[in-house]
C-alpha cells in the first residue's frame, strides 16, 4: 500500500504553476500586474518565440529590497494581504503570491530589483525552482523579471502551446488591455527586437483607444457615464453607434474596479440593451469601467483571476442594460439591421426606436396612442416614469394612410412571400413579420386592458417540477391580472380555467410551461427597460416559433400582410433583432443582366 508524503515545495510549485501558467501570456500578465501594483509609471516587456523562450518584464516601480526579493519568491508570500477579511476589500491585482514561485518553478528565472534609496540592486537567479545564486547588482530603481525556457522541466506543457504567432497574439492583446486600464502608465512591448506597442501616459482614454486599438475606431463609439449612488455604482466607457459591430465578442472589453474580467453577466446586459438594434449573430463594441465596492465582489473564484463574480448580479445587470439603453435612446438612434432598403419609399415603414409602447392595432391617430402615460408596471407596483413622445412626423403621418403598394406574386419554399415594388422585388419572411405583427398586438393588448378572456370548457391540469411551480407560484397573480385564470390544484399541480384571447387554446399548457422557463432563465430582468417584464416576457414567449407551425400562406392573407406589418413600430424586424424583409432594387437587378 502506498504512503501518504507531504509535497516538496518544488513539486507543490509545478502544480501550482500548472493552475497560474497555462501559457506565455500569464506569465507577461501576471508580472505586469506586479509591476502596477508596485505603483510603476512605465513597464517594459520583451518577448521572443511568443514568449516561450523569453519574456522580460521591466518596471520603475517601487522595487524590493533584498529580504523582500527572497521572500517573494516563497509561495503565498504577499504583501497585499494581512487578514482573511482582507479578501472582502481586495484593490491590488495580485494578492495570492503565487505567481513568482510559480514561475520560477517552471522556467529559468532572474529576478532583478532595486529601491529607490538603495545604493546597488539585488539579483536571484532560480533554474526550475532551484537557487542558483543571490548577488548584488547595478540597475535604476525599480524591478525586472526574466523568464526563460518556459515550462523547463515540465516538457508536458510545451506541447498544448500554440504557434509562435499565436502565442505573440495573446500577449498582445493582453497588453492593450492593461493599457487600456491604465492610460497613466506608459506600456512598450518589443517583439524579436521590434517594438509593436508604444504608448506613452495619455489622460485621454479616446486617445489611447486610438493609440493602441485602432485609429480609426474612436469616431464610432459613444462616450457613457452612469452611476447609481445607492448601488455605489459608476459606469464610464465608450460604447459602439448603431451600424458598428463585430461578428465576435472580442471587442466586448471590461474592467471592474481597472481589472480586465471577463464576465457573463456584463456581456448579456450589454447584448439585451442592443437587442433589436443590431443583427443577428453581431456584437457591439465596447470599453466598459465598472467602479464598485470591492465588498461587492469576489476576484479569487478563479486561478488566474480572470473571472470575477458580483454578490448581487440581479442589480448590476439591470443597472448595466438601463444605463446602455438610455444612451443609445438620447442621440435618437434609429433601430434598423444592416441592409441596403430605403425605408422612405415604403409608405408605413418609418421605423422608430423599439423601446417606445407599441402602438394600438386599432387605427386611432398613432399620436394618440403614443402620447398616452405607459400602464402602471405590475411587477413593481411603480408607474413607468415617463410619457412617450410621438416621434412621427406630419409626412409620415400621411403616409400611414395610404395603401403600401406591395404586389403579391407567390410564396417561396413555404417560408417567404416575393412581392413586386415600385423599387424592386422584396422578400419577406411571413414567420417573422407575423412574429412582429402578434408581439406589438399583444403588447397593445396588454396596455389598454382590451384583451378578452376565453373561459376553458374543462379546465387544463398541468404538473410542473418544484422549480418551475416556485417561479408560477411567484408569478401567478401577475398572470391572472393579465387575461389568465390559473390556480393551485394540490401540491406542484396547477388548473387553467381561462386564457386571453390571443392564445389559442391547444397552446394553454405548453404556453404557461414555456412562459414560466422564460421568467426562470431571464431573472429580473428585461430587455426591454420599458415595459413591465411581466409583458415582454409575455410577448417574447408567445411569439416563439413553435407557435407559428400552421402559418396561413393564402393569397389573401399574404396580400394582407404588409399592410399590417407597416402599422407596427418597428416594421423591419422581429421580437428577436432578425431582418423581416429583404429588397433587390431594379438597377441592381439590371446591372446583374448587363
Amino acid at each position: 500500500m502506498t504512503q501518504i508524503k507531504i509535497l516538496s515545495d518544488r513539486v507543490a510549485n509545478q502544480i501550482a504553476a500548472g493552475e497560474v501558467i497555462e501559457r506565455p501570456v500569464a506569465v507577461v500578465k501576471e508580472l505586469i500586474e506586479n509591476s502596477i501594483d508596485a505603483g510603476a509609471s512605465k513597464i517594459l516587456v520583451e518577448i521572443k518565440n511568443g514568449g516561450k523562450s523569453f519574456i522580460k518584464v521591466t518596471d520603475n516601480g517601487v522595487g524590493m529590497d533584498p529580504d523582500e526579493a527572497l521572500i517573494s519568491l516563497e509561495r503565498h508570500a504577499t504583501s497585499k494581504l494581512k487578514e482573511a477579511n482582507d479578501l472582502n476589500e481586495i484593490r491590488t491585482y495580485g494578492f495570492r503570491g503565487e505567481a513568482l514561485p510559480s514561475i520560477a518553478s517552471v522556467s529559468n528565472f532572474i529576478l532583478k530589483t532595486r529601491t529607490e534609496n538603495a545604493l546597488e540592486g539585488t539579483e536571484i537567479l532560480i533554474s526550475a525552482g532551484k537557487l542558483i545564486h543571490n548577488k548584488f547588482c547595478g540597475m535604476p530603481p525599480g524591478t525586472s523579471i526574466e523568464v526563460s525556457q518556459l515550462f523547463k522541466g515540465v516538457p508536458a506543457r510545451r506541447k498544448f502551446l500554440k504557434s509562435e504567432a499565436t502565442e505573440s497574439a495573446h500577449i498582445y492583446f493582453t497588453i492593450r488591455l492593461f493599457a487600456l486600464a491604465h492610460p497613466t502608465i506608459a506600456f512598450e512591448l518589443i517583439d524579436e527586437g521590434r517594438s509593436i506597442i508604444r504608448s506613452p501616459a495619455c489622460t485621454n482614454f479616446s486617445d489611447r483607444i486610438s493609440e493602441i486599438w485602432n485609429q480609426n475606431i474612436s469616431k464610432d463609439l459613444l462616450p457613457i457615464k452612469e452611476s447609481n449612488a445607492s448601488q455605489n455604482l459608476k459606469l464610464t466607457g465608450l460604447i459602439s453607434k448603431i451600424g458598428t459591430n463585430r461578428s465576435t465578442r472580442r471587442e466586448m472589453i471590461f474592467f471592474v474596479n481597472n481589472r480586465p474580467v471577463e464576465n457573463r453577466t456584463l456581456s448579456y446586459a450589454v447584448l439585451d440593451a442592443y437587442a433589436g438594434r443590431i443583427p443577428k449573430g453581431k456584437f457591439p463594441i465596447v470599453f466598459l469601467f465598472i467602479d464598485i465596492d470591492p465588498s461587492e465582489i469576489d476576484v479569487n473564484v478563479h486561478p488566474t483571476k480572470r473571472e470575477i463574480k458580483f454578490r448581487n448580479e440581479t442589480s448590476i445587470r439591470q443597472f448595466m442594460v438601463n444605463a446602455v439603453h438610455a444612451k443609445l435612446e438620447a442621440i435618437h438612434t434609429i433601430n434598423a439591421p444592416e441592409n441596403k432598403t430605403k425605408i422612405e419609399s415604403f409608405p408605413e415603414a418609418k421605423p422608430i426606436p423599439v423601446f417606445t409602447s407599441p402602438p394600438s392595432p386599432k387605427k386611432e391617430a398613432i399620436s394618440d396612442v403614443l402620447s398616452k402615460s405607459a400602464p402602471p408596471n405590475i411587477q413593481e407596483g411603480k408607474p413607468i416614469n415617463k410619457t412617450i413622445k410621438p416621434a412621427i412626423t406630419q409626412e409620415v403621418e400621411q403616409a400611414k394612410s395610404q395603401e403600401t403598394h406591395w404586389q403579391f406574386i407567390q410564396t417561396l419554399k413555404g417560408k417567404f412571400a416575393l412581392y413586386q415594388t415600385e423599387n424592386g422585388l422584396v422578400i419577406l419572411n411571413i414567420l417573422r413579420a407575423n412574429q412582429r405583427i402578434h408581439f406589438e398586438k399583444i403588447i397593445a393588448h396588454l396596455e389598454k386592458n382590451t384583451q378578452t378572456i376565453q373561459e376553458l370548457l374543462l379546465p387544463i391540469q398541468i404538473e410542473l417540477e418544484p422549480l418551475a411551480a416556485a417561479s408560477l407560484e411567484e408569478h401567478i397573480q401577475q398572470l391572472n391580472a393579465n387575461g389568465f385564470g390559473v390556480e393551485a390544484f394540490g401540491r406542484n399541480t396547477y388548473r387553467i380555467f381561462s386564457i386571453p384571447n390571443w392564445l389559442d387554446m391547444d397552446q394553454a399548457e405548453v404556453f404557461i410551461k414555456d412562459l414560466i422557463e422564460h421568467l426562470r432563465t431571464r431573472g429580473s430582468i428585461s430587455k426591454n427597460p420599458t415595459l413591465p417584464l411581466f409583458w415582454d416576457s409575455l410577448a417574447n414567449t408567445a411569439v416563439k416559433e413553435f407557435y407559428f407551425k400552421q402559418l396561413d400562406l393564402s393569397s389573401d392573407i399574404l396580400k394582407s400582410i404588409p399592410n399590417e406589418l407597416f402599422k407596427c413600430q418597428d416594421p423591419l424586424v422581429n421580437p428577436l433583432g432578425k431582418k423581416i424583409f429583404w429588397e433587390i432594387e431594379w438597377t441592381e437587378i439590371q446591372k446583374k443582366m448587363s
